[in-house]
Formats: structure tokens, C-alpha cells, sequence
């Protein structure tokens, strides 16, 4: 099976953790399976688990059906590493899987997380232009819900704050990939700097403060100006 842009860039992200062959690993979701067998053929013991059950006769008995916004279905701290690819932004109840993928991690395990970037500077304008953010396939259709849709977008800010309340700190923020017309965008980088320098001055916590200099730091790094996804790494507290 071929690995899209997103799936390689996670694949070759945790292939440079250098785990031990036999680490298990959680992909949840997992979709069709491709990234989980591409890992599994490099020698780690590969789980997923997805509401669509695509993948069941691919995986076997490491697959589970699950809905990602509950309970997932392994014991505390059975995990070495997860991976989150395209997932979040899908959920009714982003926090309890962050909290979720926490508990089934053990102390020290790593989580690699994608989702599209909606902070990017060619998102931004659009929301300006339309209310959508860039990748934001809007207004969803009312019929019936639907499993793929876009319910639960977060800015980066959003997601640093789910993961480091819930038993994470992130250690890296990257990109999976960008396109050439992002940085046409470029020209707004001094606007956006002084406008949210500003804005990160009303707070007043001495410890918020110093974590907003870290989140700015991250909000004016290339990827998350032009990446059209963002790839966060983050470590399991303890």
C-alpha cells in the first residue's frame, strides 16, 4: 500500500526515534492500514484502532473497532508510542482522546500528532475572507453525522494546551509538508508578529507568560506559518 504525504512524513518521524524492534505501537486512527503495515514491516509490533473497520482483516488481531472520542480498548501504559494522523480534527471529544492516548502510554512514551494547520498564514486570510479556515470543507452537511467531518479543528495553541493538560509536553513542532503558494504569504509575518506581540502582552502570570514565548515562538516558526499540516511531537510525562 502507498503512504500518502502525510503518512510518510509520520513514518520517517518514527523512524528516527530508533525504538526497539518489537515497541508497540499505536496508530489510532488508523484508516485503510497503510502507515500501521509500513512500521509493522520495519519490525514494531503495530496496533490500530478506527471506527471504520477497514483495516480489520489487514491487522488482525492487533485491530480494534473503536470510537476514539471513549475509552480506548488496552490497559494503562501499554504503549510505547502512538501516532495520531488526521484524527483529532474528526472527534466530538478531543480532550478525553488526548487524556485517552495518555493513559495508554507508558511514562516517557511518544505521541506523533498531525492535523491540518490552521494557524498558517494562507489559513488565516481565508477565515478573514470567508469564516473557513484553509482545509475546513464547510458548512458540513446537515443530513447525518458523519465520521470524517471537520468538527474539532484546533490552532496550535489549542492543542498545546489538550496535551499539556492531559499528560504531555511537546517537545518538537514541525510540518509534514508545505506548498510552494504558502509562502506568497509571507509578506504578513511583520503585521502578524507586532498584532500578537501586543496580544500576549495582557497576560499577567509570570509562568502563562513565559509559556507565551514558547507559543509564539512556535506560532512564527516555517511551519507553522506555511505548513499545510503540523506534526507535533510530545513526550508522556513521568
Amino acid at each position: 500500500m502507498t503512504l500518502s504525504t502525510i503518512q510518510d512524513a509520520v513514518f520517517r518521524r518514527v523512524l528516527e526515534f530508533s525504538l526497539p524492534s518489537g515497541a508497540r505501537i499505536l496508530d489510532a486512527p488508523c484508516g485503510a492500514g497503510a502507515l500501521t503495515m509500513a512500521l509493522c514491516e520495519r519490525g514494531y509490533k503495530m496496533f490500530g484502532a478506527d471506527l471504520d473497520p477497514a483495516a480489520a482483516a489487514l491487522l488482525g488481531d492487533t485491530f480494534k473497532t473503536a470510537d476514539l472520542s471513549r475509552s480506548l480498548p488496552w490497559p494503562d501504559g501499554f504503549f510505547d508510542a502512538a501516532l495520531s494522523v488526521e484524527g483529532i480534527e474528526h472527534l466530538e471529544n478531543r480532550h478525553e482522546y488526548v487524556r485517552e492516548l495518555a493513559r495508554v502510554l507508558k511514562p516517557g512514551g511518544t505521541l506523533v500528532l498531525t492535523t491540518p494547520n490552521i494557524v498558517s498564514l494562507r489559513s488565516r486570510v481565508r477565515f478573514r475572507g470567508s469564516g473557513f479556515f484553509h482545509h475546513d470543507p464547510r458548512p458540513l452537511r446537515e443530513a447525518a453525522r458523519h465520521p470524517l467531518h471537520h468538527i474539532g479543528l484546533m490552532t496550535f495553541p489549542d492543542l498545546r494546551y489538550a496535551l499539556h493538560t492531559s499528560g504531555f509536553r511537546i517537545g518538537d513542532v514541525g510540518h509534514t509538508h508545505i506548498k510552494p503558494i504558502s509562502y506568497l504569504y509571507a509578506v504578513l509575518v511583520p503585521w502578524a508578529w507586532l498584532y500578537t506581540t501586543i496580544a500576549f502582552r495582557k497576560e499577567r502570570d509570570s509562568t502563562q507568560r513565559a509559556a507565551n514565548r514558547e507559543i509564539r515562538r512556535a506560532l512564527f516558526s516555517r511551519s507553522l506559518l506555511f505548513g499545510e499540516n503540523v506534526m507535533i511531537t510530545a513526550r508522556r510525562s513521568g
